[in-house]
C-alpha cells in the first residue's frame, strides 16, 4: 500500500479518530501480543482501515461510527496468549472490549455495541444485525489472516503515516 495514493483515506481516519488513536489505553494496546508477531494496536488499525475504505466504496451511512467502533472491537487489554479468563478468550474478549470501552469512553451505541460483540461471528453466538458489523466481521478475518501469514506487513508504512499524524492533528 502506497500512503500518496492512500492519502485521502489516512486524512480521513485520522481525522476520524485522532482522540482515540492519542489515548494512552489506546496506545498500551501496542503492548499486547495478538496474530503471531503483531500487536492488538496495529491489527485494531488495519482492521478499521479496511472497513473504512470498504464504508467509502460502498456509500455507507455512519461511516465515521462503524470506523470508531472497528478501531476500538479489541479493547480488552490483556495478554491473551497468558492471561486466561473463564471462558475462551474467542467469546470472552468482545465482551471485556465493550466493559473497557463503555468504562473509559461512555456508552456505545446499539450498533457500535453489535459490532463490536459479533465480530467473531460465527464462532461466537452475537450475529452481526448491521452494515457496519458485517464489514466489521469480514475486515477482521482478513486482517488477522494476513496477520499470521505476515501479509499485514504491506499496512506498515499506512499504519506508521497514521500515528504520526494523529501525534500532529491540531
Amino acid at each position: 500500500m502506497n500512503v500518496t495514493a492512500e492519502n485521502e483515506y489516512i486524512e480521513l481516519f485520522v481525522h476520524w479518530t485522532q482522540d482515540l488513536l492519542c489515548d494512552p489505553l489506546v496506545e498500551s494496546m501496542k503492548n499486547y501480543r495478538h496474530h503471531g508477531d503483531t500487536n492488538t494496536h496495529f491489527h485494531s488499525v488495519y482492521v478499521a482501515y479496511r472497513v473504512l475504505r470498504m464504508c467509502v466504496r460502498l456509500g455507507v451511512e455512519n461511516k465515521r461510527e462503524i470506523v470508531r467502533a472497528s478501531l476500538l472491537h479489541d479493547f480488552y487489554l490483556y495478554e491473551w496468549y497468558t492471561e486466561k479468563h473463564d471462558e475462551n478468550h474467542i467469546f470472552y474478549h468482545p465482551k471485556e472490549s465493550v466493559r473497557n470501552i463503555e468504562a473509559h469512553f461512555g456508552a456505545l451505541s446499539p450498533m457500535q455495541r453489535n459490532m463490536i460483540l459479533s465480530h467473531m461471528f460465527p464462532l461466537t453466538r452475537e450475529m452481526p444485525a448491521c452494515t457496519g458489523a458485517w464489514l466489521l466481521t469480514a475486515a477482521d478475518k482478513r486482517c488477522a489472516s494476513e496477520d499470521y501469514l505476515r501479509g499485514s506487513a504491506q499496512f506498515r508504512a499506512i499504519y506508521d503515516e497514521i500515528n504520526r499524524r494523529a501525534a500532529l492533528w491540531p
